[in-house]
């Protein structure tokens, strides 16, 4: 017979759970046709300890392949071998190896099949290896899905035994941002034309950079996670929300794979989070948090700190918050009505800022103020929340008066690092925390130094230290007073402090605020 007839398979895949778990999953093959579109029937025809008989029906490009196998059970040798005994594949053979990893279990497949039709099988030969390749990686698939839905199928009724640890989503914001990326994981990267790599970067799916090992809290407690790259940027969501979503679901579904039991979304992730959160309740298993509860709180804090530095009194000022009706915005909203002086709030929708307004008018003190022209609010603002999901800058610096706090809690950033000619205004990053382990990221996240984070990655590592895994921080208007006091006291009992100043990459010191003070009053 001749070798060309001969079909060889082989893949290998690294699956995110137990040995027996895996290989006990992988035994059930009746419950493939409802796991996997392709396979149409597994009928289990005969089954003892270490054996099983089943009748297989596939259609694979429309093509049916029908076949009768026997597999034999050597458990302990972490094996599963299989052969067909009557039906459409001829000396159709193979094993399931599986071997214990760091990540799980290696589940490897070697299958080799003859195709004996005179002429035309060795021509459509690597037609049916093809077919057989996708049927055996569907099967994998579809067994993954089992286990991932099994294990937070658990946590839905209150077994959270089964999930550990936090996923942080991140994205970057421009391609000047993916180009220094790229040359910070490999430095003599010679960059291709952006045509291309825009292109690639735009089918590459979401994936795992970064393993975050024994985060500990200053209670002692440790926590592991992940930091998960989301493969866009965020002028991409205009254009195609729908495709950026599929890469934020990819996104949560790598976190799942790992047993992930809290996942922040990190930037515009959580913008398109918010635009079809309902759409995302039902299309991911694992509890998803904005973050922006600890971000609002750190952003407050920020404020608070900066007013105090400057020598302002808080409840006698003008206080201007951009991208007012937003998660972020509205939250800090809710505290600041009645704490400061007057509120004038900005944003693109006329209706939800009327109905923002009528809402802190009602529950506070300040005169609220609506308005969609940002350099006309900005202009009379002791202090600037600048929190617009914008994928540009949009604030001029010139626009602000001296003396004038802005805290910018954009990503990115309203304000732009580098035209601040200003010595007059106090402007810093914000929402952000210092953390009680430093995060060292192999890529540039826009931070200036490793004990520095995100409220909203915080916020995840503190619901995982606390074993809360629940939507936090999820859908617009959500977050209260009350969430941003009890997540900033959880933050503190684990040792994550209000972050230090700092624009851009600088530090904000003592002798630079006495400048600003100067600068202002002359």
């Amino acid at each position: 017979m001749n070798d060309d007839s001969l079909i060889q398979i082989q893949f290998s895949r690294v699956i995110h759970a137990k040995k027996w778990k895996v290989i006990r999953t992988l035994t059930r093959v009746w419950e493939l046709p409802r796991l996997v579109h392709s396979i149409k029937e597994v009928t289990v025809l005969q089954r003892s300890k270490r054996t099983l008989k089943t009748k297989w029906h596939i259609e694979v490009n429309n093509v049916p392949i029908s076949w009768i196998e026997e597999e034999t059970l050597c458990l302990q040798e972490n094996r599963i071998c299989f052969r067909a005994v009557e039906g459409d594949l001829t000396n159709f053979s193979g094993e399931w190896n599986f071997q214990d990893h760091p990540e799980g279990t290696q589940v490897s497949l070697s299958a080799k099949v003859r195709f004996d039709i005179p002429a035309i099988g060795q021509v459509s030969g690597p037609f049916i290896q093809q077919l057989l390749t996708r049927n055996f990686e569907a099967i994998m698939d579809a067994f993954e899905r089992r286990l991932v839905s099994l294990r937070y199928s658990g946590y839905k009724k209150g077994d959270t035994s089964q999930l550990a640890g936090f996923g942080v989503i991140g994205h970057l914001y421009n391609f000047n941002h993916l180009e220094k990326c790229l040359k910070m994981l490999q430095p003599d990267f010679v960059m291709p034309s952006k045509e291309f790599l825009s292109q690639l970067f735009y089918i590459t799916p979401s994936f795992k950079l970064y393993d975050i090992l024994n985060f500990k809290s200053k209670t002692g407690q440790s926590v592991n996670g992940c930091f998960i790259v989301a493969t866009f940027i965020p002028e991409m969501i205009d254009k195609d929300i729908w495709a950026v979503y599929s890469k934020v679901i990819k996104a949560c579904k790598v976190a799942e794979k790992h047993g992930t039991g809290i996942v922040a979304l990190g930037g515009f992730t959580s913008i398109v989070g918010e635009r079809v959160s309902q759409q995302m309740n039902d299309d991911v298993d694992v509890p998803v948090t904005t973050g922006n509860a600890f971000t609002a709180a750190m952003t407050i804090a920020g404020i608070e700190k900066a007013v105090c530095r400057m020598e302002k009194n808080l409840n006698q000022m003008t206080l201007t918050i951009v991208g007012g009706t937003g998660d972020i915005g509205s939250a800090c909203a809710r505290v600041f009505a009645s704490r400061v002086k007057k509120l004038i709030l900005t944003g693109r929708t006329k209706g939800h800022l009327r109905n923002l307004r009528n809402e802190l008018t009602k529950n506070g003190s300040a005169r609220v103020i609506e308005t969609t022209d940002n350099q006309s609010a900005v202009k009379e603002a002791d202090v600037v929340i600048a929190a617009a999901s914008a994928s540009a800058s949009i604030l001029d610096i010139n626009w602000f008066k001296p003396g004038a706090i802005i805290c910018d809690v954009g990503y990115p950033k309203n304000v732009s690092y580098r035209f601040n000619s200003r010595e007059d205004i106090f402007v810093f990053s914000g929402g952000l925390t210092k953390s009680p382990t430093q995060l060292q990221l192999p890529i540039d996240v826009g931070l200036p130094s490793p004990e520095t984070i995100y409220g909203c990655f915080a916020e995840a590592i503190i619901l995982a230290l606390e074993k809360r895994y629940e939507q936090f921080s999820f859908g617009r208007g959500n977050i209260t007073a009350e969430k941003i006091e009890e997540i900033r006291l959880l933050g503190a009992k684990h040792g994550f402090e209000t972050a230090d100043f700092f624009w851009g990459h600088q530090a904000i010191d003592e002798s630079m605020i006495e400048r600003i003070k100067k600068a202002a009053y002359v």
